[in-house]
């Protein structure tokens, strides 16, 4: 298939034109050594957060924090301890012979 803008006889007509964004000059844009750093220091921002998502993740939920334990009972200081329990009997030591 033949360009509309092509004779097929050889006659030399009117050129095809470009579009208005290809004829017209662009600003020169300026990169700098530091607009590099920063754009640098923004993808390691970037990385970290990711990273510390990732970690997040990785360990799971936090599990549900426990109630506050209540006394409602201070038995381990009555004075006549429980004879059945085995905490509350009678401690005794023999000292320890080197021979």
């Amino acid at each position: 298939m033949a360009s509309p803008h092509v004779r097929s006889n050889g006659a030399t007509g009117p050129r095809p034109q470009l579009p208005a964004f290809c004829r017209s000059r662009r600003p020169v844009v300026m990169v700098t050594a530091s607009s590099i750093a920063n754009l640098r220091l923004l993808v390691l921002l970037g990385l970290l957060f990711q990273l510390s998502t990732l970690l997040l993740v990785i360990t799971g939920p936090v599990p549900p924090r426990l109630a506050p334990a209540t006394v409602t009972s201070l038995s381990c200081f009555h004075p006549d301890p429980d004879p059945s329990s085995a905490l509350n009997g009678p401690v005794t030591s023999s000292p320890i012979l080197d021979r």
